[in-house]
């Protein structure tokens, strides 16, 4: 292991199409990074087309089975599964009826959550809204969806990375609403692709998880240190190296923690913060 923790809260792995676990772990792990979360990435992203909820084991078989290689090469590593936004959206494009959609989905949600409870992953994600622009009736049906990934998480006391729109003071004051209304603890949640809002998710209690970039965590360290790093990596030959590529977390923790100052606090958001919220070692 490397004598400094670097934690990749959010990467995506395709061994289907993409360069698979142990190219990117050893790419990893060569710029200096220790820990990664796996997560789920869409099912059509691995060839694979969900007509039954059986159909996301495939997928999260496939996270699972990428963990395992990536901890063979000495790093620690976690599973993140669950059921993208989107796949709603590519549900009803292919003909299937909005409820029978999200009886799906949460049917998929059942099954993760299986999974977890078994010890085979660690959080619910990423689940949410969609990022692009919806009709008010799949807006609606995309919350319910949410709401009962929340009330899941709840009952299986893990943690969730959440996918939404674009957000500011005001999605994420209603986001933390949601999670309220779930009794799910806000500490458990995880605002995957989050701007340098540190002080309004401290408040909301919510936990951001922020792109990997020196001007991104800069911001974010002028207003606290209570915060995840990510790259949101794609794994998709189609678009190398988005959305950053794999070694762009341990690269900016090992430039920054040159800072004295910076040290324990990237401590904090590499080591203490993910084992608190997931509940599980990261160095």
């Amino acid at each position: 292991m490397q004598s400094f923790p670097a934690t990749d809260n959010h990467m995506h792995i395709n061994p289907v199409k993409g360069l698979g676990p142990v190219n990117i772990g050893k790419e990893f792990k060569r710029a200096g990074g220790t820990a990664l979360i796996i997560v789920c990435l869409p099912s059509w992203s691995y060839g694979v087309t969900v007509s039954k909820a059986s159909d996301y084991e495939t997928c999260y078989s496939y996270v699972s089975d990428c963990v395992e290689k990536i901890r063979s090469l000495n790093i620690y590593a976690y599973g993140v599964i669950g059921v993208h936004p989107a796949e709603l959206t590519q549900m009803l494009d292919r003909g299937m009826e909005i409820r029978k959609a999200k009886e799906l989905i949460c049917a998929g949600l059942d099954i993760a959550v299986k999974w977890i409870e078994e010890g085979r992953a660690i959080a619910i994600g990423e689940v949410g809204r969609p990022h692009y622009q919806v009709s008010p009736e799949i807006w609606e049906i995309s919350n319910e969806i949410l709401l009962y990934a929340l009330g899941r998480a709840r009952d299986c006391g893990c943690a969730v990375q959440l996918h939404t729109e674009s957000v500011g003071e005001k999605e994420i004051i209603e986001l933390s609403g949601m999670v309220r209304k779930s009794n799910l603890s806000p500490c458990r949640v995880i605002k995957h692709f989050c701007p340098p809002l540190i002080r309004i998710c401290e408040r909301e209690k919510i936990f951001p998880s922020l792109i990997a970039s020196r001007k991104n965590v800069e911001a974010a360290f002028k207003e606290g240190d209570r915060f995840l790093l990510e790259t949101d990596y794609l794994d998709d030959p189609k678009r190398p190296g988005a959305v950053l590529g794999p070694k762009s977390v341990p690269k900016l923790v090992n430039q920054l923690r040159e800072q004295e100052d910076l040290k324990d606090r990237l401590w904090k958001v590499n080591k203490e913060l993910p084992e608190k919220i997931y509940g599980v070692q990261f160095f």
